[in-house]
């Protein structure tokens, strides 16, 4: 799945169903499900993201949390480990930066 549709995904469904940090020979990796405002208890897309750093969390919990507005991007900034940064643009509530990462949407 590309960059684009991945953000398409996130866009459509902004609830957080669940997230798992995890550390692999070494390294952190975060999965996150996410669903449909609509639907809130069915799974729409789960991401893995590899390699995670500098990961920021705000204001999450305390009832459903929602990402309104989480975007990745492409960063080309010279660090071996980082290539993408995931961001909640509107409201700040998560943030990170990742190597790579793989997804799916549910009912595709």
């Amino acid at each position: 799945m590309d960059i684009s549709r991945l953000n398409e995904l996130f866009f459509e469904h902004n609830c957080v169903a669940s997230m798992n940090l995890e550390m692999m020979d070494f390294k952190y990796n975060l999965t996150l499900t996410m669903s449909s405002s609509k639907d809130p208890e069915t799974e729409g897309v789960t991401a893995v993201f590899h390699d995670v750093s500098a990961l920021n969390l705000n204001a999450f919990g305390g009832g459903l949390t929602q990402f309104m507005d989480l975007v990745v991007t492409r960063i080309d900034n010279g660090l071996d480990r980082i290539r993408y940064e995931l961001k909640d643009v509107e409201e700040e509530k998560i943030s990170f930066y990742f190597s790579t990462f793989s997804a799916r949407g549910h009912e595709e």
